[in-house]
């Protein structure tokens, strides 16, 4: 009888143990469904705001990390055909009111089949900045979407953990096509 008891107990702890760590997992999953993405962001962000266009063809995110060494602004459109990526990224890059950093370095890419998405590092003597660009690629479809995920971070606070954390965040972006 003793030795049945011991793996139930370990049973029943194990049990215990798995369900405490997921109810205080408190990752925050983004998910629009008129915009078509989702993501997920670890324990610590808030979300500071949200705006939609009136004609309802584009959306801008903002959310900052407890301790603000970070913050991440998400813009999205909506749009009726495929949009070249390039063109996408060099409007987002000339637009004087987002004040973004020069580029240093140069673009990263990755294809996914129905999406792709191009990365790459900006800097000036206040900012470091990650952002990612995404479009979707479907020709067919009613709409399409394109993304700026964009990770703005104070130079004095920049360092390896915070690009762990960049990446990590990032790799969770992903346009649902369908």
């Amino acid at each position: 009888m003793f030795n049945k008891t011991i793996p139930v107990f370990l049973l029943f702890l194990l049990f215990s143990v798995l369900n405490i760590y997921s109810q205080t997992g408190d990752d925050k999953v983004v998910n629009d469904y008129s915009y078509k993405f989702t993501f997920r962001m670890p324990a610590g962000w808030d979300t500071k705001d949200m705006k939609e266009t009136t004609d309802k063809d584009g959306i801008s995110y903002s959310f900052e990390n407890k301790d603000k060494t970070m913050a991440i602004m998400l813009l999205a459109f909506k749009l009726n055909s495929v949009k070249n990526i390039d063109d996408f990224i060099y409007n987002l890059e000339k637009d004087i009111s987002l004040n973004i950093p020069p580029k240093s370095g140069e673009y990263s890419d990755q294809d996914f089949g129905k999406y792709d998405m191009k990365s790459a590092y900006y800097k000036d003597n206040k900012f470091d900045e990650n952002i990612y660009y995404f479009r979707t690629k479907l020709p067919d479809a009613p709409n399409n979407y394109v993304y700026m995920v964009r990770f703005i971070t104070e130079s004095k606070n920049y360092n390896a953990d915070v690009e762990k954390i960049i990446k990590e965040i990032s790799a969770t972006f992903v346009p649902s096509t369908e």
